[in-house]
């Protein structure tokens, strides 16, 4: 089932590789993952029996493009063969967007490819999908072996229905990217139906040559040797191919862990992302800006800025255009092409230039489902031989200075928003200079009148340098929170992990055991996967630490549904502290204007944290206040509760990133000591305040503030 994940701008769809044992599944997965982009794709994973059979699944992410500016996220998963494993191909098959049937051509394995053939259609409406309707492509797989089944028998066989059909090959590859391309169109093509992303042919027929051109270079790869960046799990004391294995319930809770366990690298690995993309941001500005700041001449200014671009965007081809006194663009540098596709473009109202000069933002210019970069500017690109380009405007002091264009080849992924924003920022950096410098030449030749222009110019590079300086601090504390996180995480995975083999090596000894007796053992894969669960929860809310509010989020929200959004959640963790939750308004709540979802967060922290620290038989309170701060309305949430409070020696580091109090009389599964760092900082992001003191009958009051 598609999956629509707004905090991270993309959209996953689910492709499963079907069919019988040793029939070529995973190795179709491994060369998918060998010839394509390191860049466009995760790492594999594999988690194998001792006997060297993919017991649950193989997950692998690749880039495609975009639509209406959600990355394409294409995750292929495997099913084990084994007919005992059904509840596992079961499992892994829901929510599947698109499906790959591999049948193995050897004659003799005609039974077993019948077999799972029904099988899958079995397991498809078990999970609610109906055959018919989903995209489906057959391999007709191990064309290099002897005692083949003839391509025209196995089409009878298996594809009465005329889909689509490869002959592969998959340990050398051959025909593999083929049939990923075929259903890697198909399922894409159906997305765009089923949730009406654009009905017109010529917008699908665009989604389709989008996800070829993405594929393309891939297509005729060989299989260069074994993987290299598989992680594999070999699960001990593993059940034989043909011994009974432990209960469904124990396979669903461990298909469970598994996936939270890949979920939550998944994410760390975009966290990761993250704060890699500031630091390339900030070391590029810092770099650049130091350098910019003291160029006298323009013309160097401005190849400075190419090199730059062509460096930490990592293209094969950028030009500078500047605008003289004519309003006629003219190339200034030009750098891996001969001849800039924009060159004589007007700036005026019709033009690309003219919308770059008229928004003054940078503009990229890459096919998408909504055709907006369409016409010849996107002609003019794609006859130069490049995929994508960037037009960023030089402009210092509202004047349009020139233009730097950027351009991405077919040899690397698409040019995205990120690669838009490191441009943007060394545009406006380098926008500065060359003005700079144009000044510097000008008072050379004129010696006069242009003293205040210079002091302008240098409080403006004054104001740059302090930006990188800034951005150099934030740059030292993200990566030490990364490092912190990374070790933290790392730390609470190992105690569930070693419990669930534990638990499960235990189970398959008790396989024949009474239910009674595996009881205790299911009890721990599920409280372990409930820490997992937890651990999963900090790491999501860690990315409000790198999230950048720029204010259009805020709306008008209403205070009792924040309040009951807020409280509904923790219902069930006071119940299983036994701890009594009392919130205290007054009946006449209207709204305030706030990032709903981040304040959310920040005070469902504070509460969490509240519950977590106080001992069976208390009271955590959420009392709302309105008060009065400068003549203007405030809102005020203050959380109290009746635990052993934080001693005052402790409450200097309440907002320190990964501190924790202690409290033995609390246990179970909990966070990494983010939570309070995380409320501080979309408290003050929304101008307000927060503060946490001890009560004098004994506890906590933490007070959260918010300008209405």
């Amino acid at each position: 089932m598609v999956q629509f994940e707004n905090q991270y701008r993309q959209i996953k769809v689910k492709i499963v590789y079907y069919g019988p044992a040793l029939g070529g599944k995973t190795t179709c997965l491994q060369h998918i993952h060998r010839v394509t982009d390191p860049q466009r794709r995760t790492r594999l994973y594999s988690l194998n029996t001792a006997s060297d059979r993919t017991l649950f699944f193989d997950l692998l992410s690749l880039n495609l493009g975009r639509i209406k500016g959600y990355r394409l996220a294409i995750q292929l998963y495997t099913v084990p063969g084994q007919v005992q494993y059904n509840a596992t191909r079961r499992a892994v098959l829901a929510g599947a967007d698109g499906v790959v049937f591999v049948a193995d051509s050897q004659r003799d394995q005609l039974e077993a490819n019948r077999q799972s053939f029904v099988n899958l259609k079995e397991n498809l409406e078990a999970n609610g999908i109906d055959p018919g309707g989903l995209p489906l492509v057959v391999q007709f797989n191990k064309r290099d072996l002897k005692g083949l089944m003839t391509v025209p028998e196995l089409e009878d066989e298996f594809n009465a229905g005329g889909l689509p059909s490869f002959p592969t090959i998959a340990i050398t590859g051959d025909g593999v990217m083929d049939a990923f391309a075929a259903v890697t169109e198909n399922t894409l093509v159906s997305l765009a139906d089923r949730f009406g992303i654009d009905a017109s042919g010529n917008a699908v027929e665009q989604l389709r040559q989008q996800t070829r051109s993405a594929l393309d270079p891939y297509l005729t790869a060989v299989s260069p040797g074994p993987a290299d960046d598989v992680e594999v799990t070999v699960t001990e004391n593993a059940p034989d191919e043909t011994g009974p294995l432990p209960n469904e319930a124990l396979i669903s809770e461990a298909v469970r862990a598994n996936l939270a366990m890949t979920d939550l690298s998944t994410r760390l690995e975009t966290v990761s992302r993250q704060l890699e993309r500031k630091a390339r941001v900030t070391r590029a500005v810092s770099d650049f800006g130091r350098t910019i700041a003291n160029q006298r001449d323009p013309a160097d200014a401005l190849r400075m800025l190419v090199r730059t671009a062509v460096s930490h965007i990592g293209v094969q081809a950028a030009t500078v255009l500047i605008v003289p006194a004519a309003g006629q663009l003219r190339e200034a540098v030009v750098h891996g092409v001969d001849r800039d596709p924009l060159l004589a473009t007007p700036v005026d109202q019709t033009t690309v230039a003219g919308d770059v000069a008229a928004a003054g933002e940078p503009v990229l210019i890459a096919r998408d489902l909504e055709g907006a970069t369409s016409g010849p500017v996107q002609r003019a690109v794609d006859e130069a031989g490049f995929s994508s380009a960037i037009a960023v405007p030089l402009v210092a002091q509202d004047r349009l200075l020139g233009m730097l264009a950027i351009y991405g080849g077919r040899d690397r992924p698409v040019l995205d928003d990120d690669d838009l924003e490191l441009a943007g920022i060394l545009g406006a950096a380098a926008a500065m200079g060359y003005a700079n410098a144009l000044a510097f030449r000008q008072l050379e030749e004129h010696k006069v009148g242009l003293e205040s222009a210079v002091e302008q110019r240098d409080s403006e590079l004054k104001t740059t340098v302090e930006e990188v300086r800034r951005l150099n601090r934030e740059l030292k504390e993200l990566d030490g929170i990364k490092n912190e996180l990374i070790s933290k995480v790392a730390e609470q995975l190992g105690s569930p992990v070693a419990s669930l083999v534990t638990a499960a090596g235990a189970l398959d000894r008790l396989r024949d055991a009474p239910a009674e007796k595996t009881a205790r053992f299911l009890d721990i894969i599920r409280t372990q996967a409930d820490t997992l669960a937890a651990t999963i929860e900090s790491v999501s809310q860690a990315t409000l630490l790198v999230a950048e509010d720029d204010g259009e989020r805020r709306e008008p929200v209403s205070l009792p549904d924040l309040l009951r959004r807020t409280i509904a959640p923790l219902r069930d963790l006071a119940r299983q502290f036994e701890v009594e939750t009392k919130v205290l308004s007054p009946g006449d709540l209207a709204s305030i204007s706030c990032d709903a979802d981040a304040v959310t967060t920040a005070l469902r922290a504070v509460i969490k944290n509240a519950l977590e620290h106080t001992p069976a038989g208390g009271e955590v309170r959420v009392e709302v206040h309105r008060v009065r701060r400068g003549g203007e309305p405030w809102i005020e949430f203050e959380v109290s509760d009746t635990g052993a409070g934080i001693p005052q020696a402790d409450l200097t580091h309440v907002f320190d990133p990964f501190w924790q109090g202690k409290d033995p009389k609390r246990g179970g599964p909990g966070g990494i000591g983010l939570g309070m760092v995380i409320a501080k900082q979309v408290v003050e992001r929304h101008g307000g305040t927060i503060s946490v003191a001890g009560r004098q009958s004994g506890g906590t009051r933490v007070r959260m503030a918010l300008p209405q």
